[in-house]
């Protein structure tokens, strides 16, 4: 007897699975309806069997099964799925599924499936497996297939970032492949895309759009589209008329279907009076002009302040003559409520920044000019030291406070490290590769890391230092420099490690210190430019 996961958006489905596992002697049988049920679950109940759907909310089931398959390796994950079999079984097989089967299949191959997944066994359709059986989808990869998803649900980019777990602007790379293979022009043709291949979790044939007349088969097809929006969606015509809206535009603006159908734009009373006039007039215009728009404005829907991101494109009818507007909204409040705080608190942020390095440069003026006004002499034990502290301090706070401008130069970068040597008489330097020397870098910058790297490491003829300088190639005139610097380390300090640390990242470098005992490695790896030869 085997523990069970479902997951599934449908309760049908669900009650269907567990009659069947009941009926095959399983039990302990947990049901969860997305993804981030789903993983709370396995991780709690940790599931011998888990049952699944790929149209699920969200990230969708593909970002389940990889996440799933990731924390437990052993776990057996069958996917039960109403998509493409010969799209989404190879990239199921591909996710760690332990086997796919189709919803159109008899319930018998269901039945197998879980038998064969259980024993150990992969159970995937030889006909789903051929290369190139994937169709319109097929040559999407996971992650763009997710996103694709996520966008059909109507996602903003930010919202979609979040879900998948990945950068913004990722986000909008992934959506230009979208288009360019699927040779669309735009999130709508998108949608209608994912919709046709049954991405949309929950997608079942339904009673279709509203609609306030019989329409010709070119509107049929809009409808079509607009019922499968997870957005609100609507057509006008040409004087502005709504002809037919989905489900999610009534729910939206609080209307019945009876108000809402033939009504005109001077009829929609949860914008106010003035609102009302201008959309109308812009409406005009735009039927006029035959372009699409999109757009984001702030707007009070009955008298309540939202932010709308919404678009509108003209459709024609078979003839070519102008016939209307297909459109839709996304209401972006709370994710422009949250980019308003995120840009609050980093305004905050800088702000206590810019008046701690004030505090901090202050009080080191102050200290330099203390200590200049008690008259030391310069052979003063220590003095020398402490001043030097003192400037390295300075130096910190000008290069965190931005004011240290980088100024490349061609050099010799071997000769450049061999200059800074001149206080080690004893070391050791050896370069890997010969043939590459003239680069561009910071010289003055580069010198002070090395004094201040150096500083880290004792002077000392019974311990010489070893450096090592490595240069590779890379494409496009690049190259890759790493410098390694070893030996017996100095008494601890905290303001040459953050100065060789800062310095550091002005070059752009990445800097590390690792010691055992009272031995240690300096490393700097940086980029660099060839420079030619004079």
């Amino acid at each position: 007897m085997a523990t069970a996961l479902l997951v599934d958006p449908t309760p049908i489905v669900r009650s269907a699975l567990r009659d069947l596992l009941e009926s095959m002697g399983h039990g302990s049988i947990d049901e969860a309806i997305d993804v981030p049920t789903a993983l709370t679950l396995a991780r709690e109940k940790r599931p011998e069997l888990v049952i699944l759907e790929m149209a699920l909310p969200g990230a969708g089931g593909l970002d389940l099964l990889r996440r799933l398959r990731a924390r437990d390796p052993a776990q057996k994950l069958l996917v039960y799925s109403r998509q493409n079999p010969a799209h989404f079984a190879p990239l199921c097989f591909q996710a760690g599924a332990s086997g796919f089967v189709s919803k159109d299949e008899d319930i018998t191959g269901l039945h197998k499936a879980i038998v064969d997944v259980l024993a150990g066994r992969a159970h995937f359709a030889r006909e789903y497996m051929q290369p190139g059986s994937g169709g319109e989808l097929g040559n999407l990869t996971p992650r763009e297939l997710a996103v694709l998803q996520l966008i059909a649900e109507g996602h903003s980019n930010l919202r979609i970032a979040e879900q998948l777990r990945i950068s913004f602007k990722t986000v909008s790379t992934y959506k230009g492949h979208l288009l360019e293979k699927l040779h669309v022009g735009s999130n709508v043709e998108l949608a209608e895309i994912a919709r046709r291949n049954g991405l949309l979790a929950g997608q079942e044939s339904s009673a279709g759009a509203l609609t306030a007349e019989a329409l010709p088969l070119e509107l049929n097809m809009l409808r079509d589209l607009v019922d499968a929006a997870p957005n609100p969606m609507f057509v006008r015509t040409i004087e502005g008329r709504l002809l037919f809206c989905n489900q999610g535009f009534l729910d939206y603006y609080h209307i019945t279907a009876e108000e809402a159908l033939n009504s005109g734009l001077a009829d929609a009373r949860w914008f106010s009076a003035a609102v009302r006039e201008r959309i109308s007039e812009s409406f005009k215009r735009l039927v006029n002009d035959g372009v699409p728009i999109s757009m984001t404005n702030r707007v009070e829907i009955f008298g309540v302040p939202r932010v709308l991101h919404y678009w509108m494109v003209p459709y024609r009818e078979s003839s070519g003559a102008p016939a209307g507007m297909l459109g839709s909204l996304q209401d972006i409040t709370s994710s422009e409520e949250h980019l308003i705080d995120l840009r609050d608190q980093a305004l905050v942020a800088q702000t206590q920044l810019r008046q701690r390095t004030e505090f901090y440069m202050s009080s080191l003026s102050e200290l330099a000019e203390r200590l200049a006004n008690m008259g030391l002499h310069p052979s003063t034990p220590g003095l020398a030291d402490l001043t030097g502290r003192l400037a390295r301090l300075q130096r910190i706070c000008d290069l965190e406070d931005g004011q240290v401008p980088s100024q490349p130069v061609a050099c010799e970068l071997r000769a450049l490290i061999g200059r800074s040597l001149a206080g080690h008489p004893a070391s050791l330097f050896g370069v890997a590769n010969n043939d590459i020397n003239r680069v561009w870098v910071d010289a003055r910058l580069f010198s002070e890391w090395m004094a201040s790297a150096l500083a880290l490491f004792r002077a000392d003829n019974d311990a010489p230092l070893i450096l090592r300088l490595d240069i590779s190639t890379r494409e496009y005139g690049r190259l890759g420099a790493r410098l390694e610097i070893r030996g017996r380390m100095a008494p601890l300090s905290i303001i040459d490690r953050s100065h060789t640390a800062r310095l550091a990242e002005h070059l752009k470098g990445h800097y590390s210190h690792e010691s055992e005992g009272d031995e240690a490695t300096v490393t700097l790896e940086l980029e660099l430019l060839l420079a030619s030869r004079e």
